[in-house]
């Protein structure tokens, strides 16, 4: 699994960018899976007067709807992303929004103030309205460039952008070579857990007879 966000302010072409990447990468062959980050307050997902909606209100903490094309879960609390990524098995992930995890990080805005506010270390580029401002720097042998990151439009150089996407998250392929499960179920780690987790065991296990280098290692406990 790959994991890319989109954030930025409200109206900053989020959701435009967001979409433009999922026909993108679609086209390449990929599946790909989105999280909306939501900050409305009051929000749910579901409507007074449903069954789903009377379930929760009796007191069930996790209510599925179940239909012909598409199932529904609702939790009777925030998830964190952890929790909710588990639930994820597609090639590329998209988070619109902040959804307080590290990994490459797209920042949308209408003006340098904008993305001055939402810069982190994780931000490889910049996109959404900003794209057609004048304050947008252009050097020709780099391209436009914002705060020194590229200044890509998510609709009509969604192409750049996805190529982007593509070598800033190749190293995230690599995650799966440490797979941890409890009671069968599969539980996703970030890349630093995984990698905290594969050294700890192989530091554990390297001098034992048997250990041989680049061989699976596979560990049971009940």
């Amino acid at each position: 699994m790959r994991l890319i966000m989109i954030k930025g302010f409200s109206k900053t072409g989020k959701t435009t960018t967001v979409t433009s990447l999922v026909k993108e990468l679609k086209s390449r062959g990929y599946s790909v899976g989105t999280v909306k980050d939501i900050h409305y307050e009051g929000f749910q997902a579901d409507r007074p007067g449903t069954d789903t909606f009377v379930h929760a209100a009796a007191g069930a903490r996790r209510v599925t709807a179940r239909g012909g094309k598409e199932t529904a879960i609702i939790c009777d609390r925030q998830m964190s992303i952890h929790e909710i990524l588990k639930y994820y098995k597609e090639d590329f992930v998209i988070l619109e929004g902040d959804c307080g995890i590290k990994c490459p990080t797209i920042i949308t805005g209408k003006t340098v103030e904008d993305v001055r506010k939402r810069m982190c270390p994780e931000a490889i580029a910049i996109s959404g309205v900003i794209t057609a401002s004048k304050e947008i720097a252009c050097n020709t042998k780099q391209g436009r460039l914002l705060l020194g990151l590229p200044v890509i439009n998510g609709m009509t150089e969604v192409k750049q952008l996805a190529d982007l996407i593509e070598q800033k998250t190749e190293a995230q392929k690599q995650d799966f070579d440490v797979e941890l499960s409890i009671d069968g179920k599969e539980i996703w780690m970030v890349p630093f857990v995984r990698e905290t987790l594969k050294n700890v065991v192989i530091g554990a296990v390297k001098a034992l007879d048997g250990y041989e280098e680049g061989k699976e290692i596979v560990i049971k406990v009940k």
